[in-house]
């Protein structure tokens, strides 16, 4: 049975706000690959910036106007997850308790993401991306659980590994979404000629 197709009017406005996240996700896990012997400081700083740019980016996806009014709530609280995470990250004194705030951060968005995704994948077809999303980052955080003994290089591996597996998903769906608008994405992206 073939997916389901966006409505080009709501794949024009949904595949930048997605390529968006993408790219906050991909700068942050190639980031990480080139990290040799990251500190503490990294750690913390790291995840927290990932996870304020991640929040942000869900915030303006979750404004656009075709995401259903009900998905916003779920939305949000990702979002509020992910700052909430980042404050909260800049306090951690040790790796163990950096790991441990990042870990819980992940897992808390990433359920709100699939709850998101259970309740209206069926109405809104971007909300198709909230499985990927929300799923890896649980799994992400379960990643951290499992090995909070490792070093600040090892945490990062983990979060920056998510963070690539989600930047690819979602330019899947972002480019997908820019195709199926067709036309009107191109619309949206060239500079209109001034009315005489």
């Amino acid at each position: 049975m073939p997916a389901a197709k966006a409505p080009a009017e709501t794949a024009a406005v949904m595949w930048k706000p997605i390529l968006v996240r993408a790219l906050i996700a991909a700068i942050f896990g190639l980031t990480t690959v080139f990290l040799q012997q990251p500190g503490l400081p990294v750690l913390k700083y790291g995840l927290a910036a990932y996870f304020v740019f991640s929040g942000s980016g869900l915030w303006e996806y979750l404004r656009r106007d075709p995401v259903p009014e009900r998905m916003r709530g779920p939305l949000s609280i990702a979002a509020a997850v992910f700052m909430l995470g980042a404050v909260v990250l800049l306090f951690a004194g040790t790796p163990f308790v950096a790991g441990l705030v990042g870990a819980i951060a992940l897992l808390g968005a990433g359920t709100a993401e699939l709850v998101a995704w259970a309740r209206h994948r069926r109405e809104f077809v971007p909300a198709r991306d909230q499985l990927y999303t929300g799923g890896v980052g649980i799994l992400t955080g379960i990643g951290l659980l499992l090995f909070l003994r490792l070093d600040p290089h090892g945490m990062l591996g983990i979060v920056g590994g998510g963070a690539i597996v989600i930047a690819v998903l979602l330019a899947i769906s972002g480019f997908g979404f820019r195709h199926d608008a067709g036309p009107e994405a191109r619309a949206a992206v060239e500079p209109r000629a001034p009315r005489r």
